[in-house]
């Protein structure tokens, strides 16, 4: 049953989330919108100083994400006080948050999470342009709607620079994992601290993990400032680059504003440079460039060797020989000149010639060795470490905890690449996935069962059960896509389980579709039938013949 609670104008529906606020689903009964309504809660015990810091910092909350009107940033309705109840209404938004999706997901694709990345800082430039720092960038603030729209929420430690602090010296606010080195140490910040917690999210979204691990805050704050986080298994070396500057433990070596970090990030390195230096990358032999985490064999490249006699004196052109000497006319034939030797010049350039091509070859050969080397080291140790990942993902699995095996699985995909450890790493995926979505769909839970879907098919495009999951999604919530899904199931699984319920399913809709326009529309509900009685991907012993039947029925009534 709904609640007939209100606060101020507006009607409180549920509770949705508590933590040190309350946040409800409401409606603004003025203008018949759904918000999200966040009201100060205070702990029990709190004493007046406390209490008076609370109110004046959650409305401070408000202030700040309200003067901030972006398409990336919560949208503030209304800050308001009834009797000693405090709230600010937001809109409601639908999707799920980051941390959520990366709980479900594990590590994201490249392209989701620098798609991501870039959205916040399109919010972060236009915080830190009206002076105002976040100061809490995590994956619970960050929301994702459907179709991947990002909204930074939750400005309830923001500072904002042009006016007093009401933090102490010495102060610490914020999530610890995700925390600057100055933050944690209660120094002075600005934008560059939300750079570093932007930095600890890229990583995170590219591996499942949070760079600074521990059981503890103190041992998570001891490793923000002191040690480097681990190198992310498979990650771009020009993304891993970004990522590091982002991190940098001083400020001034981090980038300077979230619009340099987004240049970074929009920029493509060719062949397969890094834009920055990656301290990540392990030293390499000369002469050899790799382009490392794409699966695909290291590119060598071989300094050219070209050698270019130097031209003669003469520019080339005949010059006559000063001591021959004159031949006076005689009936009798001039003897044939015999061929002379190589001059010294001409051996001692073919000599030349021959070491440098000697070596040349000697030194594409040594390359080619060096490469062959390395790739398959390469290729074992990743075989190595996705063998580890997904080992721990089934032993995660047998425990019932999906979630973590998730992360496990995504972490195999990623280290793998496009070898045969990866497609099990994939294969392993979509069918958590695919389970994941069977599951909603028993619950009728259509919006769920569409995002489940849609991973079990970028997790394995040749499995049916994704399309067949994505297209039974896409029907319920009136998308017309619904057609082209099951007919990829039917394609990829043939005669499965999920490629008969496929084309069960689809023969079903179009006939209720012909049977609804045989009446008013007797033509277009023929073309419906016709594809279940005429179309060979379709057949099925059960509709086809009832398909020809309604063709026989509505021809004889038209006639």
């Amino acid at each position: 049953m709904e609640s007939t609670n209100t606060l101020g104008k507006y009607q409180i529906i549920r509770e949705i989330a508590r933590s040190n606020d309350i946040v409800y689903e409401a409606t603004d009964p003025t203008l018949g919108r759904r918000v999200a309504l966040k009201e100060l809660y205070f702990p029990p015990n709190i004493d007046g100083a406390q209490k008076r810091e609370r109110i004046e910092r959650f409305m401070r909350e408000g202030k700040a994400a309200a003067r901030l009107e972006h398409p990336n940033i919560v949208t503030v309705y209304e800050i308001g006080q009834e009797g000693d109840r405090f709230f600010i209404a937001m809109e409601f938004l639908g999707g799920q948050t980051l941390r959520d999706t990366i709980k479900a997901r594990g590590a994201l694709p490249v392209k989701d999470a620098v798609d991501i990345t870039l959205q916040l800082c399109e919010a972060l430039a236009l915080a830190h342009q009206n002076n105002i720092v976040h100061r809490d960038v995590k994956p619970e603030n960050v929301q994702i709607l459907p179709g991947g729209h990002v909204k930074l929420t939750d400005f309830g430690i923001a500072r904002i620079m042009s006016e007093p602090s009401i933090t102490a010296n010495g102060q610490v606010f914020g999530t610890p994992s995700y925390m600057s080195p100055e933050q944690v140490s209660g120094r002075n910040i600005d934008g560059r601290s939300d750079i570093f917690s932007l930095g600890v999210l890229l990583y995170e979204m590219l591996t499942g993990q949070k760079p600074f691990a521990g059981d503890t805050v103190v041992t998570i704050t001891y490793n923000i400032m002191n040690s480097e986080p681990p190198p992310p298994p498979g990650v771009q070396p020009h993304l891993v680059a970004i990522i590091r500057k982002a991190m940098a433990k001083d400020p001034n070596m981090r980038f300077q504003s979230v619009e340099e970090m987004a240049d970074a990030l929009k920029q493509e390195p060719a062949n397969g440079a890094t834009l920055y230096s990656d301290p990540y990358s392990p030293p390499m032999p000369q002469g050899i460039m790799t382009t490392y985490g794409t699966g695909s064999p290291p590119t060598t490249y071989a300094p050219p060797t070209t050698y270019s006699p130097p031209p003669s004196p003469s520019g080339g052109q005949y010059v006559p020989d000063p001591f021959a000497q004159s031949v006076p006319s005689s009936p009798v034939p001039t003897p044939i000149p015999q061929r002379k030797g190589m001059s010294p010049e001409t051996r001692a350039f073919l000599g030349t010639l021959f070491i440098v091509l000697s070596l040349t070859g000697l030194l594409l050969l040594a390359i080619w060795m060096v490469t062959e080397a390395y790739s398959k080291y390469d290729e074992q140790t990743r075989t190595r470490i996705v063998t580890k990942y997904i080992s721990q993902g089934d032993k995660l699995m047998k425990e019932g905890r999906v979630d973590d095996a998730l992360v496990q699985y995504n972490n195999a995909k990623r280290a793998a690449g496009t070898g045969k450890a990866g497609a099990e790493a994939r294969r392993r995926l979509a069918h958590v996935y695919a389970d994941l979505a069977g599951k909603s769909l028993e619950q009728r839970q259509y919006r769920s069962l569409k995002q489940y879907a849609s991973w079990t098919v970028d997790a394995d495009p040749t499995y049916s059960a994704g399309h067949y999951y994505l297209g039974i999604a896409d029907h319920y919530l009136g998308y017309s896509t619904y057609d082209a899904e099951l007919r990829k199931a039917i394609e990829t699984g043939g005669n499965d389980d999920f490629a008969q319920a496929a084309r069960k399913r689809l023969c079903e809709i179009y006939i209720n579709q012909g049977d609804r326009l045989a009446s008013s529309n007797p033509e277009q509900a023929k073309s419906f039938y016709r594809k279940v009685a005429e179309d060979p991907l379709l057949f099925d012993p059960d509709w086809s013949p009832i398909a020809e039947q309604r063709l026989t029925d509505i021809n004889k009534q038209s006639g």
